[in-house]
């Protein structure tokens, strides 16, 4: 008789008369089997796994990821591909559905946002910034939402791009420099590379001075800064100098650059030159025996100026055109010998070249205090190093505590719990009494007992085991256990 009639169960569900779902088969199935073994708990076993049923989908309902989609209208989307993440405060907020084009060419992105942080308001902007420096296509969404005052914007709403602003990669701004740059700073790219072909030692070598040319030349500016009243005056009368430089520039660079065509034509024919020195004793010696023998040929040399006067008076009007030009060249180098050399003490060029050799007797007693101050601070920066972790954990533990914000901007909610005294419940409502100071902070709801941290134990141990710091020599901590960390239990 059960046979029978789970076989005309099974028979009705095939045609229909249960509206069950396919993966839910065989849980009627196994109702159906047990209602024909014990027709008396048939009715309330369907009952169970009806409610069961519902129970699930209800979860289902209730449970499942809700989201807000909105759209966004960028000039560029800067390497944006779909799946990154959309930030709002820095924490992730959402993610990129799609990424096309718009009506108007431009970049379309279709982002979603998760429902537990509300919808957007009219005024919201969007930025699309870099992860870092690790990969060229690691972009995010920034999105700065609107006051809560505004309007709410609704689903599938679109984000024009007067808000938004788009990435700027590096090509952009090579772009903006035009041929002539791009061309120097190739050459100058390049120039500096066969500068240092084949010298990468002499070169590492060289920067390995330099925070001992720094430390020295700190030392130094130290040394300048205990006399700043002599300095300042050296500053100014240098100032003073430079404006009178200043004001007769056009004749000083026409000076520069005529000396600079001299040294160049001296430099291109520097064998010449060298030639020329060396017969220059030579030369010496035969031009005073060529004027010993002219000696007796003044008297005749004389005669012959005499004969010539008449045509000499032709250098006049060359005199002439001179004496302007000598005129208008006696004010600069009147500044030039001003510069140089001025009544008084202290307020010219000769006076500060004066000055040097004391400066240097100082640096020559600063440089060795510089090098010993160094030495003793070693020390000192060696024992801060083993509590790097602990400070970049607080700083950036204090920086997630303020990542929140409303429409007052950002936030930090704190409640300080102190644990000095014990609450007792009695006939006239309680009494607060103090506890001891050995027991104060002791509860453990407060700490979890990590009172022998070693340093470096602020943060998750790093996967290469640099922390915690557990040291053998003069910086060993034997109080310390490394077992202790945030995520022990006490």
């Amino acid at each position: 008789m059960n046979s029978e009639r789970s076989a005309k169960l099974r028979r009705l569900w095939r045609r229909g008369r249960f509206h069950v779902a396919p993966e839910n088969e065989h849980v009627y199935i196994a109702a159906i089997s047990s209602a024909a073994r014990h027709p008396s708990r048939a009715p309330r076993r369907l009952a169970l796994a009806a409610l069961l049923l519902v129970a699930v989908a209800l979860a289902w309902v209730l449970l499942r990821g809700k989201s807000h989609e909105y759209r966004l209208v960028f000039p560029s989307a800067g390497q944006l591909v779909k799946g990154d993440v959309v930030r709002i405060g820095g924490t992730a907020a959402g993610t990129v559905k799609s990424v096309g084009l718009s009506d108007d060419d431009q970049a379309q992105v279709d982002i979603a946002i998760k429902d537990s942080y509300g919808r957007l308001h009219e005024g919201t902007t969007a930025t699309i910034r870099a992860e870092g420096l690790t990969g060229v296509a690691s972009r995010y969404v920034d999105l700065s939402p609107a006051s809560q005052t505004r309007p709410v914007l609704d689903d599938d709403a679109l984000i024009h791009g007067d808000k938004t602003t788009s990435i700027v990669e590096i090509d952009q701004l090579f772009n903006t420099l035009d041929v002539k740059t791009r061309t120097g700073l190739r050459g100058l790219i390049k120039g500096s590379a066969d500068w240092y072909d084949g010298k990468e030692s002499a070169a590492n070598r060289s920067s390995q001075q330099i925070p001992k040319a720094l430390a020295e030349l700190d030392a130094v500016a130290g040394e300048i800064t205990s006399d700043s009243a002599t300095f300042e005056q050296f500053l100014t009368q240098t100032s003073a100098a430079l404006s009178s430089i200043a004001d007769h520039r056009d004749q000083l660079t026409g000076l520069v650059s005529n000396t600079r065509q001299t040294a160049a034509a001296l430099a291109s024919n520097t064998t010449s030159l060298s030639d020329a020195l060396h017969e220059v004793p030579t030369a010496l010696d035969r031009g005073s025996d060529a004027f010993v023998s002219l000696r007796p040929a003044i008297g005749d040399l004389r005669k012959l100026t005499d004969a010539t006067g008449k045509d000499t008076k032709q250098l006049a009007p060359f005199l002439d055109q001179l004496t302007p030009v000598l005129k208008e060249s006696d004010p600069a180098f009147a500044k030039l010998r001003q510069m140089f050399a001025q009544p008084g003490q202290a307020n010219d060029l000769l006076d500060a070249l004066r000055d040097l050799p004391a400066i240097g007797k100082a640096s020559d007693r600063a440089f060795p205090s510089g090098e010993k101050a160094l030495k003793s601070s070693s020390k000192i920066f060696a024992f801060g190093r083993p509590y790097v972790p602990d400070l970049t954990g607080w700083i950036r533990g204090l920086d997630g505590a303020a990542a929140t914000y409303d429409a007052n901007g950002h936030y930090i909610r704190a409640l300080p719990v102190f644990n000095a005294y014990t609450f007792s419940d009695d006939a006239d409502g309680g009494h607060l009494t103090p506890r001891p100071a050995a027991e104060r902070g002791s509860n453990p709801a407060l700490t979890n007992n990590n009172l022998n941290r070693c340093p470096g134990t602020a943060t998750q141990a790093p996967t290469d085991l640099s922390a915690p710091f557990v040291d053998d020599g003069a910086l060993a901590a034997p109080d310390c256990n490394a077992a202790e960390t945030p995520r022990a239990t006490g």
